[in-house]
Parts: structure tokens; sequence; C-alpha cells
């Protein structure tokens, strides 16, 4: 016997709420759930439903009103130009249930993952920007104040590619009762300065609320420009609080057009007068922003603007398009021919030669190489052992990757012992990955297009780790095989039984906050149909990064056998 649901999380597509069918899960926060949903007698044509998360009820204050956030935000979508028309508010369950509300449904992505679909021009960036700046400047015209404005927040429509402002649940006015205490619901590194300071005063403790205002949600629109420009945060999310705090009430964020060659500085500059410590040194309001806006937009029929702010490659850099330190100049860095450069001489761009050391390193190198291959070539004419030999179980091997492995033939594994005896340069396996990396863009595709991953995922971390799930397992660094553990909250786009071929890191020199961790990275999936997919998969949250259990040491670190993994858009 099947049980009618009781709670918002156990709405499932084909459940009803009042006369609307659940289609499908959209997502939510602390306030409530969001669905795609239908109305019963009107099929086919998509709405959005927002349901609180607790029922309605008499509470000691508004503070303390499960469903005041669900009814402020469909009172501000009904009171307001938001671009959404409501069409139901109603309770499910009865009068002291669950609030809920109906409003136009928006096809389309969020503001983040446009930009990491879109890769958009300067130029283009600027018209989508500007147009939020003008939705908010709609708000503030009538003293509202968004305070939770990030690129989760903001859908790019798909018909037309305008952008559309949704969670209006902290939004608020002068004088209106708040329902948060002390400051707007928001991740710690997305806070103003200001926010900050008021609450290291503690007056949030005597039942004090933060005012943003206009600097807040200038700020707030700082760091959507940021971030859309330089591809990384102002300030760090996975820095302990303490560092947190202190790097955005001290630190400048550096340029956007000195992490990023291709950014305009008209445009870097904006962002960083947004992100102002003091709120008066912010643009004075919505419309003087529009007005440096509409000023920039001057320049972008230049042809530096009409390129991808894709961060390029360090050999696709032109000379010209290295900045100083400040950004301001070109540095020309003059290479000796035949002497090699100093200890402490970094190098720009992709145009700086190889030294002679490291040309006769790798000749070196390649000579030993090609007198060990004879030798070995006529060595391997006599018949093999019988015993000893050593096979590659395939079957746990990404197909990508058998023809690699049967090219790792005797000569090359010799050359690398050969390398590692003789104290050569040559290649070695890093102890940890690369980071602050793009996922690559066939990935991203499969992962997010073609399977269209949206849920959470559990997964073994390594089918090759002897012992049973109960047991915890000791993992070194190297290939590992991981399998897609299914349950009924799993996405089914990967289902139970998919492999995942990927690499683990376990340092030294890998931290997850004061502690030390691991990094492991999954890059090829296979599905129990045979199908494989490139992907971008981390153990652990979006930052990819566990830590590492009691007991472990150097060479030995113990994890748990199942640990939750994320799709991501980049390695982090």
């Amino acid at each position: 016997m099947t049980m009618s649901p009781l709670h918002p999380d156990h709405l499932t597509a084909g459940n009803q709420v009042g006369p609307w069918r659940i289609l499908e899960f959209l997502g939510g926060g602390g306030g409530g759930r969001l669905f795609k949903v239908e109305r019963e007698e009107h099929p086919g044509q998509p709405f959005t439903m927002k349901v609180a998360l607790r029922p309605a009820g008499q509470h000691a204050s508004e503070e303390e009103d499960a469903d005041g956030r669900v009814s402020r935000e469909a009172a501000i979508h009904m009171a307001y130009d938001t671009g959404l028309k409501v069409h139901a508010l109603d309770h499910w369950l009865g009068p002291s249930g669950y609030l809920y509300f109906v409003t136009d449904y928006v096809e389309g992505e969020t503001f983040t993952e446009w930009c990491w679909r879109m890769k958009p021009t300067a130029a283009r960036l600027l018209e989508v920007f500007t147009e939020v700046v003008r939705l908010v400047d709609k708000l503030h015209r009538r003293h509202l104040w968004h305070r939770d404005l990030k690129g989760a927040n903001i859908l790019i429509r798909k018909e037309d590619g305008h952008p559309v402002l949704i969670d209006f649940g902290v939004a608020r006015q002068p004088g209106m009762v708040t329902l948060t205490v002390g400051v707007p619901p928001t991740s710690p590194h997305l806070l103003p300065p200001e926010c900050l300071a008021f609450l290291a005063e503690g007056a949030w403790k005597e039942g004090s609320a933060f005012e943003p205002g206009t600097a807040g949600d200038l700020y707030a629109l700082g760091m959507l420009l940021y971030e859309a420009l330089s591809d990384v945060y102002a300030f760090d999310p996975k820095l302990p609080y303490d560092q947190l705090v202190l790097a955005i009430a001290t630190k400048i964020p550096t340029a956007p057009h000195v992490i990023n060659p291709r950014v305009p500085r008209t445009l870097s500059d904006i962002s960083l007068r947004l992100l102002a410590k003091r709120p008066e040194d912010r643009f004075a309001n919505t419309e003087a922003l529009l007005q440096a806006l509409w000023d920039a937009a001057k320049e972008k029929k230049k042809p530096e603007w009409q390129v991808s702010l894709e961060q390029p490659l360090p050999e696709e850099i032109a000379p010209q398009e290295v900045h100083g330190e400040a950004g301001s100049a070109e540095v020309d860095v003059p290479v000796p021919e035949e002497s090699e450069p100093a200890a402490d001489a970094q190098p720009v761009g992709a145009h700086v030669p190889r030294t002679r050391r490291h040309v006769v390193t790798w000749g070196l190198c390649g000579v030993l190489a090609v007198l060990l291959a004879l030798w070995l070539a006529l060595s391997m004419l006599a018949p093999p052992p019988e015993k000893g030999s050593l096979s590659v179980p395939t079957s746990l091997t990404p197909p990508s990757s058998i023809a690699a492995l049967r090219r790792f033939t005797p000569v090359r594994q010799a050359a690398a012992v050969l390398c590692a005896t003789a104290g050569l340069a040559c290649p070695s396996a890093p102890t940890r990955p690369d980071t602050n990396v793009r996922c690559p863009e066939v990935a991203t595709q499969a992962m997010f297009q073609q399977l269209s991953l949206r849920k959470d995922l559990n997964a073994v971390i390594d089918i090759n780790q002897p012992g049973d799930q109960s047991q915890l397992g000791t993992y070194q660094d190297g290939p590992i095989v991981g399998r897609i553990v299914g349950y009924s909250w799993s996405d089914p786009a990967l289902p139970d039984g998919t492999l995942l071929y990927g690499r683990m890191w376990t340092g030294p020199g890998i931290y997850e906050g004061d502690d030390e961790a691991v990094i492991a990275r999954y890059t090829e999936a296979r599905l129990p149909d045979g199908r494989t997919y490139p992907v971008c998969i981390v153990l652990g949250g979006p930052e990819g990064r566990v830590r590492k259990l009691p007991g472990s040491k150097a060479g030995a670190t113990v994890l748990p056998r199942e640990l939750p993994v994320s799709a991501v858009w980049r390695w982090m």
C-alpha cells in the first residue's frame, strides 16, 4: 500500500498538491522546495510551485513563522512587477498545512550555468549583466532590496536569453519585519565587509537586524560580475571562517583582468569598485552603476570585446595580452639565448624558449631509451617465461585507456626506471593534481546535457579494495575504479553499477580546512549497458576533498568505503 506524501520532501512526480500535479523536482533552499507542475485539467502547460518546508501556524513572532518567507515571496510577486505572475496561493493538507504558491515556469538555466555553457564574450556578458542591474534598479526604485543576489537566483530564459530574478524570500523594505536574525542567509564568502562588522559587534544577539540596503545589493552585483569575468571567487569559500572573515575585511581581490588577460580593463574596474570595503566607495546607487555600464558599452565593438572570456591556455596568450602586476602595462621579458634564467625568474606567457639544460636532459633520456630499446628487443626474441606474466583486467580498465596500457611496453618501463636511477629530470607523477581547472567541455556536455545529472550520488570509492561496506578501507595514490551505489533518491542518469574510472591523490600538502585530506577524481563513466561518457566527478562535495580518518599515515590513507560523489564544472 502506497502512503500519501505528508511533507514537501516526500513529493515526487505524479503526486497532487491541490489541483496541481507534480512533474519534476527543481530544487530549493532553507525556505521551501521548488517543483515543476501542471494543472490537472490543463495538462501540458508547465508552472513553478514553491512549497514551505513547515506547516503554517501561530507563533510568537514572524521570525518563527514557518511559512513567512514563502508568503512574503508570493506577496512580492503579486505587488511588484517581478516578471513572474502568481497563478495560485493556497495551503496543502488543510488550512494549517504547508503554504504554497504557483508562478509562471521559466525554462532556462541559472546565470552561473549560462556563463559555464556559453563562455560569453565581454560584449555579451555586459549586455546580460546590464539587464540584471536594470531589474535590480526597478526594485530599488520601489525601495525593495533583494538581499540574496547570486548566480543561482538569476535565470536566463531559454526563449529570448533575458534574465529573470527569482527567490524573493528574504527581500525587504525599510521598516519591514525581518524573517532572518542579523544578516541575510547567504554563503559567508558572499557577505559584504560591513555585514561582518555588524556580526562582530554582537548587536544581533539582542535582536538587531542588519540593513544592507542599496550598498548590499551593489556588493552582491559586484560578486556576480567578478565571478563571471574571472571564473573564480573573490574570496575562497574553502578558507577557515576566521581567515575568510579577515580576507573579506582587509584583502583587495586580484583584479579580473590580471587573472584573465581577455577581460576588458573597464569591466574589471567596475567589479572592483562594487566590491569596495566601504559602502560609500561603491556606486551611489543602481542608476550610477547603469551609467558606468553604459559608458563601458561604448567600447564593446572593439575586437577584444568580441572574444570569449574563457580563460586562455598559456600557449594561447599573445605577448601583448600578458599584464604586469597592476595589469595596466605590457611586460617585456627578455630571455638570453645562451644563458640560463635567474633562479627567481618566472616565465611569462608561452614564448620563453627552453634552456639548454632541459634540451640536453631530454636528449640524454632519449639516447639512453633508444639503447635500452635495442637491448630489450634482442632479449625479447627469447621465449617468454611460462609463469609470472602480469595481465591487466580489461574489465576494470576504462575502454579509452586500454590502448594506452597496451602501448606501455617494457621499453617505456625501462626508460622510466633509467630516468629515475640516473637522477635525470624526466617527467614524474605529481603528488597532487592541478586545481582551479575547467572541466573539459566534452565532459560537461556529457554530464549536464546528455545525461542531465541533477541529483546527489553515492559511490564505492574503489571496487578493488577488499572487504565489505561496513569496514574502513586503506587507500594509496594511483588509479581507482569506483562504482555508483543506487538509492531511491539517486539520479537515475548514472544507475546502480555504473563504473567510474579515475585516480586518487593522498598528499602531502592536501588539506580540507586544517585537516589532511585526499583528492579523488573520476574522468570516465561506464554504464551497465556498456555506454561510456567522459565525466568530471569528485569524491565528496564540489570542493573535491575528503578528510583522512584517524589511523591514516603516509602511503596508507584510511577512508570509508562508500562516500558521496559530485559532478562538477571545474576541478577545485
